[in-house]
């Protein structure tokens, strides 16, 4: 199927639970409310004509830069290894309690990238079990790529001292004849 094509099933078979579905430089875009996320992600891996078995990408987006609403983002990138075609599903979410429901009964290999969302992003993720941080320790506060995230300077671990690198070069340097 034609990216087009792909579009034109999804907006035909799901209707207002897509909010809007384009081609965007070749690629189908589909943009979804997190309420009916669940419903459009199994539509588009159960539909035989699709067939997106394989969650390629699950990705976070801040626009806290720029005049966008809603802020945040959740980016699944979806492919069909049988059709050889892709999808795109973008889920707007609020700045005030960005939630999502998982996707790890469609797909397992979703739980560490939704982790990431939450750790990374503090994205809730509902009907995950057990969730909690995959990279930063547990005891860490905040959400680093968040864009409203205070970025720090630490001291460096290590002097630099010159006089002694000179000596170090000397001593190392071939007698002169």
């Amino acid at each position: 199927m034609t990216p087009e094509e792909i579009v034109e099933r999804v907006k035909s078979a799901l209707g207002d639970d897509v909010r809007k579905a384009e081609v965007v430089r070749g690629d189908a875009v589909l943009h979804a409310a997190p309420e009916v996320l669940h419903a459009v992600a199994r539509f588009l891996k159960e539909e035989p004509d699709l067939n997106f078995h394989y969650l390629s990408d699950l990705i976070g987006v801040d626009y806290l830069d720029q005049d966008r609403d809603p802020r945040f983002e959740a980016v699944y990138e979806l492919h069909s290894f049988d059709h050889n075609h892709s999808v795109r599903i973008r889920v707007g979410l609020p700045e005030e309690n960005p939630a999502l429901p998982t996707v790890t009964d469609l797909w397992a290999g979703a739980i560490f990238p939704e982790r990431e969302l939450y750790d990374m992003f503090g994205f809730r993720i509902e009907g995950l079990e057990g969730i909690q941080r995959l990279i930063m320790p547990e005891t860490w506060e905040g959400h680093p790529l968040r864009r409203d995230y205070p970025l720090t300077t630490e001291d460096v671990a290590f002097s630099y001292n010159r006089d002694y690198k000179k000596g170090l070069v000397k001593s190392k340097s071939l007698p002169e004849e």
